[in-house]
C-alpha cells in the first residue's frame, strides 16, 4: 500500500513536468450565414472595385462618409471631393484594382473595420499591398471613414 502511495504522488508530482502535447486538434470550423452588416461591409470593397475599374470617381467617394480620410504615402484626402479628386486622377492615369483579398472584417454596433490585401495594375505595372478601412454606420447605411493602403516594397 505505501509503495502505491508512493507512486502515485511521484506521478502526480511529476505531471507539471511532462511534455505538453505537440500536436493541438483541429479547430472546429462552423459556416454560418453572414448577417447582413457583415455582407453589407464585404459589398463596399465589392462596389469600390467595380466602381473604380468602371471609371467612376462620383461613386467610388460616394461610398466614403462626408468627413472621410483616404490615406497613403502619397496623399492625405480629407471629404468627399478631395477624395473624389483623387481618385479620377487615379483612374485617368490608367489605375486598375485586380483584386482586394479580405484578411480579417470586425464590427460592433456602428463601427466596424476591414483589413487585407490588395493587388492593383497602374499603367501597365502591378503592385500589392494592404489595405484597412475603418468603417461607420450613417443613417443605417455602412461607409468609409478612414481607408489607407500601402504599397509593398516590390521584388526586383
Amino acid at each position: 500500500m505505501k509503495i502505491a502511495l508512493v507512486v502515485f504522488f511521484a506521478w502526480f508530482m511529476a505531471l507539471p513536468f511532462a511534455r505538453p502535447q505537440l500536436v493541438s486538434p483541429e479547430p472546429e470550423v462552423r459556416e454560418r450565414p453572414a448577417s447582413a452588416d457583415e455582407a453589407a461591409i464585404r459589398q463596399i470593397s465589392e462596389d469600390w472595385i467595380r466602381f473604380y475599374n468602371a471609371g467612376d470617381a462620383a461613386k467610388v467617394a460616394a461610398l466614403y462618409t462626408g468627413d472621410g480620410y483616404y490615406l497613403s504615402a502619397h496623399i492625405l484626402a480629407y471629404g468627399t471631393q478631395a477624395i473624389r479628386a483623387y481618385w479620377e486622377r487615379g483612374i485617368k492615369a490608367g489605375g486598375h484594382i485586380d483584386f482586394v483579398k479580405l484578411l480579417t472584417l470586425y464590427y460592433t454596433g456602428d463601427l466596424g473595420y476591414y483589413a487585407g490585401t490588395y493587388q492593383a495594375t497602374n499603367a501597365g505595372v502591378t503592385v500589392d499591398g494592404r489595405v484597412l478601412i475603418v468603417l461607420k454606420k450613417v443613417n443605417g447605411k455602412w461607409r468609409m471613414a478612414a481607408h489607407e493602403t500601402v504599397v509593398r516594397d516590390q521584388p526586383q
